[in-house]
């Protein structure tokens, strides 16, 4: 038995689609669902990153603060 590898590939019968014109319907709630969830991800995700940018800054500002020297009289007493 040789197989011909240069002829189109033919999908059985049994396996091919039954409605080919076939659109699932989708209820108004479950789109509602979708776009709330999208709005929610891109909320989270806006926020996550707005929370970095300023955390590093705020890191930032605390590491320079802390190195300048301490000039007042009862922050050198121990």
């Amino acid at each position: 038995m040789s197989i011909d590898t240069n002829a189109p590939y033919k999908v059985p019968e049994e396996y091919k689609a039954k409605n080919k014109d076939f659109v699932p319907k989708t209820k108004a709630s479950s789109v509602f669902m979708i776009i709330l969830g999208g709005i929610l991800i891109c909320a989270i995700t806006i926020g996550g990153i707005l929370g970095i940018l300023f955390g590093i800054s705020k890191i930032i500002e605390g590491i320079q603060d802390s190195t300048e020297p301490e000039t007042t009289v009862e922050a050198n007493v121990a």
